[in-house]
């Protein structure tokens, strides 16, 4: 028997509502009902699925304030970052919506005369493991395409984020989803490799740490579960020398405390040329000292709570690290905001590390930002790439032409020039290397939740 789960608010330790585990008949029962809706009107009903996709984001939208609420006190985040996390969502729906009645696949004459047609097919009941961290946003990112495809669903919550994931789900099903296509599985990382390993699933999609991703993987091998992986970051930011200082800065420690820097996304590297090296610290020291840490629920705040005691320990060991190797400029001390109890963290600046440092090397998960120097282009892309992972990345620079070409260098599979954090639900992104792999959102996102067919035929003969 498994042991229930408790969540709390990371803001208060308050405890939240318990996530009852599923039993193993539970989940043997959901993937009969969703290999068994496989066959049903769902897969080749496309304007079914657009209507139902359409629908789902009309009643997000209408309960957005208690959803973003839910979010706040669930995972600690600032309102104002739940709200857009519900935007997103929102978007995500409608976008996949009207990609629901894409017609995929290619048709093409052979040299012989024969016929060859692509067909593309949904690839079968799908796993998606989701995390606590935008547990709203990478659900729908992820299963929007999957349902514009024609996949049926068993999702697999983060413990902490059971409650608001069934209130989505619920609100899906009112849409028009049958419940025979999408389940929900609350539990720990057991349950998850329990759905993976079945051997009538067919894939899975997860966002989570690298580790979580290895575990999948090893899972999957059994029954060769296609799987599709967003996993750890090490983001890093290039200032080149002609860049705009202060607009980079500010970008940067505007994403280095993106959910209190607990987002595969966040940056949590700044390069900048040696040219720009003292008035980069300076820059950054007030810029982060001026983000404070606060109640989530007050429009003002910059950055909630870490999500757990754990969290903050992993975080602060970091910052330890950095004062015996480099030096520590601002921040990484534990704080209570307003009288809060809960895993408040003020954001770090650390600087003068080696690049190979555990710091500078590993996903911390938190609120530190590393400062780095380059004298070169050169020099700033391989230290960039000296990490393993390869998320996400930003180039700063006033001359497009350049910026582009060290774009291209950069092991990353999404980088942004002049910005940060800019995802659309039309563009697929993804992570190289020990960042995952696969490629989610846009008709590439659509694509991966199918198998491809080659239908052939004679004609005439």
């Amino acid at each position: 028997m498994r042991t229930p789960l408790q969540p709390v608010n990371p803001a208060t330790l308050e405890p939240l509502e318990i996530a009852e585990q599923a039993a193993d008949a539970e989940i043997d029962e959901a993937v009969s009902e969703a290999t068994r809706a496989m066959r049903t009107g769902w897969p080749r009903d496309h304007r079914l699925r657009a209507q139902s996709l359409n629908a789902w984001a009309d009643l997000l939208s209408d309960h957005s304030s208690e959803l973003a609420d839910d979010l706040v006190r669930e995972t600690g985040k600032p309102i104002g970052e739940a709200r857009k996390e519900i935007a997103g969502a929102i978007d995500s729906l409608r976008f996949n919506a009207g990609l629901a009645r894409l017609p995929l696949g290619r048709a093409a004459g052979l040299p012989d005369g024969s016929e060859a047609h692509l067909v593309r097919e949904p690839v079968g009941p799908t796993v998606f493991i989701t995390p606590w961290n935008w547990p709203v946003l990478l659900l729908l990112r992820d299963l929007a395409p999957a349902f514009a495809a024609g996949v049926t669903a068993l999702v697999k919550p983060a413990p902490q984020t059971t409650h608001i994931t069934r209130r989505v789900i619920a609100l899906g099903h009112r849409a028009g989803v049958p419940p025979e296509v999408l389940h929900v599985l609350p539990g720990d990382a057991e349950v998850g490799a329990a759905l993976v390993a079945h051997p009538d699933t067919r894939a899975v999609a997860i966002t989570g740490s690298t580790e979580a991703g290895q575990a999948v993987m090893r899972a999957a091998a059994a029954t060769m579960t296609r799987p599709l992986l967003e996993l750890g970051g090490k983001a890093s930011m290039l200032v080149l020398e002609d860049a705009d200082l202060e607009a980079a800065v500010e970008a940067a420690a505007r994403a280095a405390v993106i959910t209190s820097g607990q987002m595969c996304m966040a940056c949590t590297r700044i390069l900048v040329h040696a040219h720009h090296a003292t008035d980069a610290e300076k820059l950054l020291r007030e810029r982060l000292a001026a983000l404070n840490p606060g109640d989530p629920r007050d429009e003002s705040t910059d950055l909630g709570p870490l999500i757990s005691e754990a969290s903050v320990n992993k975080v602060l060991t970091a910052v330890d690290r950095a004062r015996e190797d480099g030096r520590v400029l601002v921040g990484g001390q534990q704080v209570h905001p307003d009288g809060l109890p809960g895993h408040f963290l003020t954001p770090a600046l650390v600087s003068e590390l080696d690049p190979r440092s555990p710091v500078v090397q590993e996903d911390i998960f938190g609120p530190l930002l590393s400062l780095e120097v380059f004298d070169s282009d050169e020099t700033a892309i391989e230290l960039a790439n000296a990490t393993p992972f390869g998320l996400a990345a930003a180039v700063w620079t006033r001359d497009l032409t350049r910026g582009f070409a060290v774009a291209r260098e950069l092991q990353s599979g999404t980088v942004w020039l002049n910005g940060y954090n800019h995802s659309y639900a039309e563009m697929p992104s993804g992570g190289v290397r020990m960042s995952g792999m696969g490629r989610t959102r846009g008709v590439e996102g659509v694509e991966q939740f199918t198998e491809l067919k080659h239908v052939h035929f004679p004609v005439g003969l």
